[in-house]
Protein backbone atom coordinates (compact mmCIF):
# COMPACT_ATOMS: atom_id res chain seq x y z
CA UNK A 1 0.00 0.00 0.00
CA UNK A 2 1.48 3.41 -0.99
CA UNK A 3 1.01 6.58 1.03
CA UNK A 4 1.01 9.45 -1.52
CA UNK A 5 -1.02 12.27 0.06
CA UNK A 6 0.57 14.70 2.50
CA UNK A 7 -1.76 17.29 3.97
CA UNK A 8 0.68 19.75 5.53
CA UNK A 9 4.26 20.56 4.50
CA UNK A 10 6.92 23.07 5.42
CA UNK A 11 8.28 25.16 2.54
CA UNK A 12 12.04 24.45 2.29
CA UNK A 13 12.68 28.07 1.19
CA UNK A 14 10.84 30.16 3.78
CA UNK A 15 9.61 27.65 6.36
CA UNK A 16 5.95 28.52 5.86
CA UNK A 17 3.26 25.91 6.46
CA UNK A 18 1.47 25.01 3.24
CA UNK A 19 -1.29 22.61 2.24
CA UNK A 20 -0.76 20.80 -1.04
CA UNK A 21 -2.37 18.38 -3.43
CA UNK A 22 0.23 15.93 -4.70
CA UNK A 23 -1.61 14.86 -7.84
CA UNK A 24 0.50 17.05 -10.12
CA UNK A 25 3.75 16.30 -8.26
CA UNK A 26 4.59 19.96 -7.46
CA UNK A 27 3.46 22.85 -5.28
CA UNK A 28 3.95 26.63 -5.11
CA UNK A 29 4.49 28.25 -1.70
CA UNK A 30 1.80 30.88 -1.09
CA UNK A 31 4.21 32.89 1.09
CA UNK A 32 7.40 33.17 -0.96
CA UNK A 33 6.15 32.08 -4.37
CA UNK A 34 8.84 29.42 -4.89
CA UNK A 35 7.85 26.25 -6.73
CA UNK A 36 8.90 22.84 -5.43
CA UNK A 37 8.62 19.30 -6.63
CA UNK A 38 6.79 16.90 -4.34
CA UNK A 39 8.53 13.54 -3.85
CA UNK A 40 6.35 10.75 -2.53
CA UNK A 41 7.49 7.74 -0.56
CA UNK A 42 5.99 4.31 -1.00
CA UNK A 43 5.50 2.38 2.24
CA UNK A 44 4.98 -1.36 1.93
CA UNK A 45 2.77 -2.86 4.61
CA UNK A 46 3.20 -6.60 5.02
CA UNK A 47 -0.03 -8.46 5.69
CA UNK A 48 -0.29 -10.53 8.85
CA UNK A 49 0.86 -14.11 8.29
CA UNK A 50 -1.79 -16.47 9.60
CA UNK A 51 -0.85 -20.13 9.57
CA UNK A 52 -3.67 -22.55 8.75
CA UNK A 53 -5.09 -24.59 11.60
CA UNK A 54 -3.80 -28.15 11.77
CA UNK A 55 -6.65 -30.69 11.88
CA UNK A 56 -6.81 -33.17 14.73
CA UNK A 57 -4.31 -35.98 13.95
CA UNK A 58 -5.70 -39.54 14.03
CA UNK A 59 -3.58 -40.42 17.09
CA UNK A 60 -4.86 -37.47 19.15
CA UNK A 61 -7.90 -37.00 21.36
CA UNK A 62 -8.96 -33.83 23.22
CA UNK A 63 -10.94 -33.63 26.46
CA UNK A 64 -12.19 -30.47 28.11
CA UNK A 65 -14.12 -29.62 31.24
CA UNK A 66 -14.82 -26.44 33.13
CA UNK A 67 -11.36 -26.21 34.71
CA UNK A 68 -8.90 -27.92 32.35
CA UNK A 69 -8.19 -29.10 28.82
CA UNK A 70 -6.10 -32.12 27.89
CA UNK A 71 -4.55 -33.67 24.79
CA UNK A 72 -4.05 -37.45 24.67
CA UNK A 73 -1.68 -38.69 21.97
CA UNK A 74 -1.11 -42.41 21.59
CA UNK A 75 2.34 -43.58 20.56
CA UNK A 76 1.45 -46.64 18.49
CA UNK A 77 2.49 -46.78 14.85
CA UNK A 78 3.17 -49.66 12.47
CA UNK A 79 6.94 -49.40 13.02
CA UNK A 80 6.46 -51.15 16.38
CA UNK A 81 5.18 -54.35 14.74
CA UNK A 82 8.53 -55.44 13.22
CA UNK A 83 10.22 -54.26 16.43
CA UNK A 84 7.99 -56.65 18.37
CA UNK A 85 9.08 -59.62 16.21
CA UNK A 86 12.71 -58.62 16.63
CA UNK A 87 12.31 -58.43 20.43
CA UNK A 88 10.69 -61.86 20.53
CA UNK A 89 13.61 -63.37 18.61
CA UNK A 90 16.24 -61.51 20.67
CA UNK A 91 14.65 -62.33 24.03
CA UNK A 92 14.05 -65.98 23.06
CA UNK A 93 17.75 -66.43 22.36
CA UNK A 94 18.66 -64.86 25.73
CA UNK A 95 16.18 -67.07 27.57
CA UNK A 96 17.62 -70.15 25.85
CA UNK A 97 21.19 -69.08 26.62
CA UNK A 98 20.64 -68.38 30.32
CA UNK A 99 18.50 -71.46 30.87
CA UNK A 100 21.28 -73.57 29.41
CA UNK A 101 24.06 -71.76 31.31
CA UNK A 102 22.28 -71.90 34.67
CA UNK A 103 20.76 -75.36 34.19
CA UNK A 104 24.04 -77.02 33.29
CA UNK A 105 26.19 -75.13 35.79
CA UNK A 106 28.48 -73.61 33.15
CA UNK A 107 31.33 -71.31 34.23
CA UNK A 108 30.46 -67.75 35.23
CA UNK A 109 31.88 -66.35 31.99
CA UNK A 110 28.87 -67.82 30.17
CA UNK A 111 26.59 -65.76 32.42
CA UNK A 112 28.57 -62.51 32.33
CA UNK A 113 29.43 -62.54 28.61
CA UNK A 114 25.93 -61.71 27.28
CA UNK A 115 25.18 -59.00 29.88
CA UNK A 116 25.38 -56.26 27.22
CA UNK A 117 22.98 -58.22 25.02
CA UNK A 118 20.64 -58.62 27.98
CA UNK A 119 20.67 -54.84 28.58
CA UNK A 120 19.88 -54.18 24.92
CA UNK A 121 17.07 -56.73 25.01
CA UNK A 122 15.49 -55.21 28.11
CA UNK A 123 15.74 -51.68 26.66
CA UNK A 124 14.28 -52.64 23.27
CA UNK A 125 11.49 -54.70 24.83
CA UNK A 126 10.50 -51.89 27.20
CA UNK A 127 10.55 -49.31 24.38
CA UNK A 128 8.43 -51.56 22.17
CA UNK A 129 5.88 -52.20 24.91
CA UNK A 130 5.71 -48.45 25.54
CA UNK A 131 5.18 -47.90 21.82
CA UNK A 132 2.25 -50.31 21.83
CA UNK A 133 0.53 -49.13 25.00
CA UNK A 134 1.74 -45.67 26.07
CA UNK A 135 0.28 -42.28 25.39
CA UNK A 136 1.35 -38.70 26.03
CA UNK A 137 -0.93 -36.60 28.22
CA UNK A 138 -0.66 -32.80 28.10
CA UNK A 139 -3.01 -31.02 30.48
CA UNK A 140 -3.55 -27.27 30.76
CA UNK A 141 -5.25 -25.67 33.73
CA UNK A 142 -5.53 -22.01 34.64
CA UNK A 143 -2.28 -22.17 36.60
CA UNK A 144 -0.20 -25.00 35.18
CA UNK A 145 0.81 -26.95 32.09
CA UNK A 146 1.68 -30.57 32.90
CA UNK A 147 3.04 -33.36 30.69
CA UNK A 148 3.27 -37.03 31.63
CA UNK A 149 3.23 -40.48 30.03
CA UNK A 150 1.10 -43.49 30.87
CA UNK A 151 0.71 -46.37 31.67
CA UNK A 152 4.44 -47.22 31.55
CA UNK A 153 6.79 -44.70 33.22
CA UNK A 154 8.92 -42.66 30.80
CA UNK A 155 11.46 -39.88 31.13
CA UNK A 156 10.51 -36.32 30.27
CA UNK A 157 7.55 -35.49 32.52
CA UNK A 158 7.28 -31.74 33.11
CA UNK A 159 5.29 -29.05 34.87
CA UNK A 160 5.41 -25.32 34.14
CA UNK A 161 3.31 -22.40 35.30
CA UNK A 162 1.15 -21.05 32.51
CA UNK A 163 2.00 -17.48 33.55
CA UNK A 164 5.65 -18.20 32.67
CA UNK A 165 4.90 -19.15 29.05
CA UNK A 166 5.41 -16.39 26.48
CA UNK A 167 5.41 -18.35 23.21
CA UNK A 168 5.44 -21.88 21.79
CA UNK A 169 7.12 -23.22 18.69
CA UNK A 170 8.19 -26.46 16.98
CA UNK A 171 11.58 -27.58 15.67
CA UNK A 172 12.76 -30.35 13.39
CA UNK A 173 15.57 -32.66 14.50
CA UNK A 174 17.60 -34.71 12.02
CA UNK A 175 19.42 -37.85 13.21
CA UNK A 176 21.82 -39.59 10.87
CA UNK A 177 21.73 -43.38 10.72
CA UNK A 178 22.90 -46.23 8.50
CA UNK A 179 19.98 -45.76 6.13
CA UNK A 180 20.09 -41.97 5.91
CA UNK A 181 18.52 -39.28 8.04
CA UNK A 182 15.64 -39.76 10.42
CA UNK A 183 13.52 -36.73 11.24
CA UNK A 184 11.61 -36.11 14.44
CA UNK A 185 9.89 -33.06 15.85
CA UNK A 186 10.05 -31.19 19.13
CA UNK A 187 7.79 -28.77 20.97
CA UNK A 188 9.38 -25.88 22.86
CA UNK A 189 8.11 -23.14 25.16
CA UNK A 190 9.73 -19.72 25.42
CA UNK A 191 9.45 -18.45 28.98
CA UNK A 192 9.01 -14.86 30.15
CA UNK A 193 12.74 -14.63 30.86
CA UNK A 194 13.47 -15.84 27.27
CA UNK A 195 14.63 -19.33 28.22
CA UNK A 196 13.74 -22.18 25.88
CA UNK A 197 12.19 -25.22 27.53
CA UNK A 198 11.71 -28.45 25.58
CA UNK A 199 8.25 -29.81 26.32
CA UNK A 200 8.04 -32.80 23.95
CA UNK A 201 10.49 -34.66 21.72
CA UNK A 202 10.47 -37.55 19.23
CA UNK A 203 7.12 -36.57 17.74
CA UNK A 204 6.73 -38.43 14.46
CA UNK A 205 5.21 -35.71 12.29
CA UNK A 206 5.21 -31.90 12.08
CA UNK A 207 1.40 -31.96 12.14
CA UNK A 208 1.35 -33.49 15.62
CA UNK A 209 3.92 -30.99 16.92
CA UNK A 210 2.11 -27.99 15.42
CA UNK A 211 -1.25 -29.26 16.64
CA UNK A 212 0.08 -29.29 20.20
CA UNK A 213 1.45 -25.77 19.69
CA UNK A 214 -1.77 -24.34 18.26
CA UNK A 215 -4.00 -25.91 20.89
CA UNK A 216 -1.90 -24.67 23.81
CA UNK A 217 -1.67 -21.16 22.35
CA UNK A 218 -5.42 -21.13 21.81
CA UNK A 219 -6.18 -22.31 25.35
CA UNK A 220 -3.75 -19.83 26.91
CA UNK A 221 -4.72 -17.01 24.50
CA UNK A 222 -1.14 -16.60 23.27
CA UNK A 223 -0.76 -14.81 19.93
CA UNK A 224 1.26 -16.90 17.49
CA UNK A 225 4.59 -15.28 16.58
CA UNK A 226 7.50 -16.48 14.53
CA UNK A 227 10.51 -17.84 16.41
CA UNK A 228 13.92 -18.25 14.80
CA UNK A 229 14.54 -21.87 13.83
CA UNK A 230 10.95 -23.09 14.02
CA UNK A 231 9.42 -25.25 11.30
CA UNK A 232 7.03 -23.54 8.90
Amino acid sequence: MAIESLITLTCPSCGGKVQVNDRDGRFVCQYCGNEHLLQTTAVRVEPDVIRPRVPVPPSVRIEKDGTSAAIYQRWFSFKYIPMAFFCVAWDSFLIFWYSMALGQGLPWIFIVFPIAHLAVGVSLTYSTLAGFFNRTVLEVTRDELAIWFEPLPWLGEKKIKTADIKQLYCKEKATRGKHGYRYSYQLFAVTRDDHQLQLLSNLESPDIAQFFEQQIESWLKIKDQRVAGEIT
